[in-house]
């Protein structure tokens, strides 16, 4: 047994059956939109804004970034131009977006030029104290990497023997000096002289003229008048080697 819309709708009111006619009317031409936005309308729209991965252009000249992104179908925009310690004038220091990010083509990429190379020139410093000589340098736009001490009767303790580079040189902002710094005076090898037999005042006298430090004076009971208030033993011993700036012990005799 066939039925159709007639043979179904026969019996039902005819006000009723108008109002079912139109709703199917209704969802007819719904069905066909979405068909035609799904078959027609999305693709033409999907081929109008395909997306395309953003180009590396960081380190390429403003000739060469431009080539790059109209093969990509972007455009190109410069936002602003500074200076920058390693890439020369006109090459591209950023980017937006980031290299890799989609976008729809004909969309612009923003990017930021180097104005060349910001060069600073090292100071002279020699003879400031390393605390000042630090200050000047940041104040350059340098940096003070390592700080060597080094012994010498030149420059006075605590100040600049000199810079490597040294002042005058040119260098790119941030860049890195090495400072050599006065120790003073290095310690001088001698041999020890004998303070034996002499007064404690007489020893110290000598001792200090050498550079050497008496660093304690005991008294010994039971010594001859011979030795009564004079160095029976001292330490280091006479003949030794000893650097200027070491200690040294008496024992004087007493009767």
């Amino acid at each position: 047994m066939r039925f159709t819309w007639r043979a179904l709708t026969a019996e039902l009111p005819a006000p009723l059956r108008r109002v079912l006619f139109l709703l199917s009317a209704v969802l007819a031409a719904l069905f066909c939109a979405v068909v035609l936005f799904n078959w027609v309308i999305m693709p033409i729209m999907v081929r109008q804004g395909d997306l395309v991965p953003a180009p590396e252009l960081v380190g390429l000249s403003l000739v060469e970034a431009r080539r790059t992104v109209g093969e990509s179908g972007l455009s190109l925009r410069v936002d602003a131009e500074r200076p920058h310690p390693i890439y020369p004038e006109d090459c591209v220091t950023e980017q937006l977006p980031a290299p890799g990010v989609d976008v729809k083509r004909g969309r612009t990429v923003g990017v930021v030029l180097s104005s060349g190379r910001d060069m600073k020139t090292v100071p002279e410093l020699r003879g400031l104290t390393a605390r000042q000589a630090q200050l000047d340098v940041e104040a350059v736009g340098l940096v003070v990497g390592d700080i060597v001490q080094v012994h010498t009767d030149r420059v006075e303790k605590g100040r600049v023997v000199g810079t490597d580079p040294s002042g005058g040189a040119i260098l790119p902002a941030g860049g890195s000096i090495r400072m050599l710094v006065s120790l003073g005076l290095g310690p001088v090898e001698l041999i020890m002289p004998s303070l034996v037999g002499k007064t404690p005042e007489q020893a110290r006298l000598i001792a200090e003229g050498l550079g050497l430090v008496v660093r304690s004076v005991s008294y010994e009971r039971g010594r001859s008048r011979y030795f009564r208030d004079v160095v029976v033993v001292q330490n280091p011993v006479a003949g030794s080697r000893v650097t200027s700036g070491e200690g040294v012990t008496l024992r004087v005799g007493q009767g």
